[in-house]
């Protein structure tokens, strides 16, 4: 026989195999929901309130509004009412005077990091607390604590928010 014909023969032996391993599979009507059991679905994505919606519902705050970075409240921060909610902040400093709070505050805006003042006031004086956060996971301000420490020299301390 000649060399050419078997060739010929051999190739077309090969692809009449193919079709009759493939074409039942590929003509079954069933496709690929036949030949796995579990459906799998994706969910549609989550919907998430705001922030400020939560925090108010949990008996309001006096959250800092972006944007606002010459505002700030004078008014003493409210006991926090009882709810399921557990927002954390990272302090890195306490003054006596609002300008030297108003300056760290400022330092650490302009690294992006989300710094506010928290006055606090007792009998006869005020302290101006100046706080990153708030975050509701406490891993993330423990590792935001670690990061201010090693970046900025600061020894924060984590504390509830508000």
């Amino acid at each position: 026989m000649d060399r050419l014909l078997k060739q010929r023969l051999l190739g077309a032996v090969i692809l009449v195999a193919l079709l009759v391993i493939l074409l039942p599979e590929w003509l079954d009507g069933a496709g690929h929901k036949s030949r796995y059991a579990q459906q799998i679905s994706i969910p549609d994505k989550p919907v998430f309130e705001p922030m400020t919606q939560l925090m108010g519902k949990a008996g309001g705050m006096d959250a800092p509004v972006a944007g606002a970075a010459g505002a700030e409240s004078t008014e003493p921060v409210k006991s926090r009412a009882s709810s399921s909610i557990q927002a954390w902040a990272l302090q890195v400093g306490s003054f006596s005077e609002m300008s030297n709070a108003q300056q760290l505050r400022d330092r650490l805006r302009a690294k992006a990091y989300p710094a506010y003042i928290d006055k606090q006031t007792s009998a006869d004086k005020a302290s101006y607390r100046v706080r990153i956060g708030p975050e509701l996971d406490h891993a993330r301000v423990e590792a935001l604590r670690k990061s201010i420490m090693s970046t900025e020299k600061i020894d924060g301390i984590i504390v509830t928010h508000p």
